[in-house]
């Protein structure tokens, strides 16, 4: 047995696109399980059942993507792993186009039942080009001849079809054995997409997530079990993660479905469905139930302290700021916040961390157009140890109707101490004082502070 693609061409236009419809002996066959990794890597389970010879042998695996190397684990009754062999990518390991195939053999058919065997050389545009003996045939899309190719050939010893991995074997005795495969593959990868709506007067903020996979350029994955893990695992060879046994993942408490699962040091979410993304396709499924948290809406204007802006006026920063307090972590992505105290206003985008349950957090949404700033070094002098001292001014500016609290942070130079006059600071630290100035709207405001520095050495 073996697998086959037929591609027909059909039609009376030149300018119509070849079409093709394709059948496989494992197009219905799900792997067991698979971990679908934020880094874009999986491990994948596939249990299959063969037909075995006692002694050494080859088994054909049909596989999803490409096997990275050193990552293999078959386990079987009295079947031991001797060796295993890889087809390069793009030739055995897709094998979904008629592109992919130049180069290698496939069979014309003609209308009365006649097959020849060639080798395809080019695909242009509606026209393929075969060599057939020492002949090349041109076939256009109004030629009534099908072109198939074998993606597969199935071995006495295997009993499966599919290509690109090729497993040398020994087992005990001969008869049908089932064999479990675990490898890890390149795979894409997916994050975590976040959509936000927060009303400014409630100070609520709702969230909404989704994980988003995006298989192009890969093969598709199908899968009856399926996490994807979020976390930062160790990595060798390439930045991929390191292998894990599947098994006692796909052991899991089915009504756990949904949940974030600890594992480790990473969390897993178990797809209740399963995994099933065509090849070429993008996915999304719900990560989590909606969450709502107190959240607040900030202002930063932040500079380094000896920086001057003169009288160009810098806008400050917005950003909103929560504590994940849904008890749930929150992988790494991208979230989109909208205003729900207006029709159709985005606030911002940006990224969020992998965040713990607990764990504070800051959305940077981009600057605000009506609070802006100056920085100005207003004074430097030095003193007969060759000691420094500066004077700052911060003017803030509110063009709004409302009045604004806006956070000004400073980064001090080493070594720099703030003076002992200097405003009482609400927040920082010693080399990064922070202060809370409210304007006014319509206003603006002013603050000032020194610092000394020692001479350099």
């Amino acid at each position: 047995m073996h697998s086959r693609w037929i591609l027909s061409f059909a039609g009376l236009s030149a300018a119509a696109p070849f079409a093709f419809a394709a059948t496989s002996i494992d197009s219905n066959h799900a792997v067991d399980a698979i971990a679908l990794y934020s880094q874009g890597s999986a491990v994948v389970q596939d249990s299959r059942t063969v037909t075995l010879d006692k002694g050494e042998q080859t088994v054909s695996w049909p596989v999803i993507g490409t096997v990275q190397p050193g990552t293999l684990w078959l386990s079987g009754a009295g079947v031991q792993l001797t060796g295993s062999n890889m087809s390069a990518p793009g030739i055995g390991a897709s094998g979904n186009t008629l592109s992919d195939r130049i180069g290698q053999a496939v069979t014309l058919r003609e209308p009365g039942g006649k097959t020849s065997q060639g080798t395809l050389v080019n695909v242009d545009g509606d026209t393929a080009y075969v060599r057939v003996n020492n002949r090349i045939e041109r076939i256009t899309a109004a030629s009534p001849i099908e072109i198939s190719w074998s993606v597969g050939q199935s071995g006495s010893a295997s009993g499966t079809g599919g290509s690109g991995l090729t497993m040398n074997v020994d087992a005990d005795k001969s008869g049908q054995q089932k064999l479990t495969a675990t490898y890890q593959t390149q795979a894409p990868s997916w994050q975590a997409s976040y959509t936000g709506r927060f009303d400014p007067d409630s100070g609520k903020l709702r969230l909404v997530s989704q994980a988003v996979i995006d298989n192009s350029g890969h093969g598709a994955l199908d899968a009856k079990n399926a996490w994807l893990v979020a976390g930062d695992t160790s990595r060798t060879g390439g930045g991929a993660p390191r292998p894990m046994m599947m098994a006692k993942m796909a052991s899991s408490d089915a009504s756990a479905a949904g949940q974030p699962q600890a594992v480790g040091d990473v969390y897993r979410y178990p797809l209740a469905d399963g995994l099933h993304v065509k090849a070429g396709a993008v996915k999304s499924v719900a990560l989590m139930q909606p969450i709502s948290v107190d959240a607040k809406r900030e202002y930063r204007f932040e500079n380094y302290a000896l920086s001057n802006t003169g009288k160009s006026r810098q806008h400050a920063r917005v950003s909103l700021a929560f504590d994940n307090s849904s008890n749930q972590p929150l992988p790494a992505g991208a979230v989109r916040i909208y205003d729900a105290g207006h029709a159709a206003q985005l606030m911002g985008g940006t990224q969020i961390d992998n965040t713990p349950a607990g764990a504070p957090v800051t959305l940077a949404l981009g600057g605000a157009f009506d609070i802006t700033g100056t920085h100005r070094v207003t004074q430097q002098t030095n003193d007969e140890n060759g000691a420094s001292t500066t004077q700052v001014q911060i003017e803030l500016f509110n063009a709004g109707n409302k009045p604004r609290q806006v956070t000004v942070a400073e980064r001090l130079p080493a070594g720099a101490r703030m003076a002992d006059d200097a405003p009482t600071t609400s927040g920082g630290s010693a080399n990064r004082p922070e202060w809370q100035i409210s304007v006014p709207a319509g206003g603006h405001q002013t603050l000032s502070y020194s610092f000394s520095q020692p001479k350099s050495s």
